[in-house]
């Protein structure tokens, strides 16, 4: 499963919203409670024993703002020797403020845990800035020079999801002709790149994917 949010498993199929107001009302409540490890260390194990139940052994998960939800993460796979792909989830903008990071500190901590688990074992890192809307220019800019110090590391982030995504995107960064072009101009399409849902493409950003060797993460119940 190359894109999934293992701290939302306690909020899978949660009631009658779209994609903006379902993270403001379910999903970012949600993950404020992974600032705590033992709750971090309980969903983390419950999403990995569901996974193995269905006959998914691989992985590739956002965490969230908190340390703790990738720490725990890659600890829970290791004792069963799972293989994930996993990063601490960034974005210093347009998201509650317990939550919340700044360009720096994304950075920082993000290199800290790249260092710490990338490769060690079965876990592989991933650079994860959610999606453009709660990054800032200089967070995105930041990223995009942690991937290079980096290469071998993974970067996943959405791309896409609903309409009213794509408008919101179109008027933080008015310079950009399409959404996928806020992620070239910080260096983060390229290949080992998972952009998630896609669901409302141009016919020239598909292009530009096929050219730059990004991958699409399908999700099908999501994009449903």
């Amino acid at each position: 499963d190359c894109h999934m949010h293992y701290p939302q498993t306690g909020i899978i199929a949660s009631h009658g919203k779209r994609l903006l107001d379902w993270l403001n009302y379910y999903t970012f409540p949600e993950e404020r409670k992974f600032k705590d490890r033992q709750y971090s260390k309980k969903i983390a194990k419950l999403t990995l024993d569901l996974c193995i139940k269905n006959g998914t052994t691989t992985v590739a998960s956002f965490c969230t703002t908190s340390i703790n939800s990738v720490e725990v993460f890659f600890e829970e796979a290791e004792k069963i020797k799972m293989c994930v792909v996993a990063g601490k989830t960034c974005m210093d903008r347009n998201a509650p403020k317990y939550l919340i990071d700044t360009p720096f500190s994304s950075y920082n901590e993000s290199k800290n845990l790249i260092k710490k688990w990338h490769l060690k074992k079965r876990n592989i890192y991933a650079i994860t800035p959610r999606f453009a809307p709660t990054s800032s220019p200089k967070q995105l800019e930041m990223l995009g020079s942690l991937w290079s110090e980096y290469p071998d590391c993974l970067m996943q982030t959405h791309l896409s999801e609903q309409k009213e995504e794509i408008e919101w995107v179109k008027k933080l960064f008015p310079d950009s002709k399409s959404y996928l072009e806020v992620y070239q101009k910080f260096n983060l399409v390229k290949k080992n790149a998972i952009f998630g849902h896609c669901i409302h493409l141009s016919d020239r950003e598909i292009d530009v994917l096929k050219e730059c060797q990004s991958s699409i993460a399908h999700c099908p119940t999501s994009n449903t």
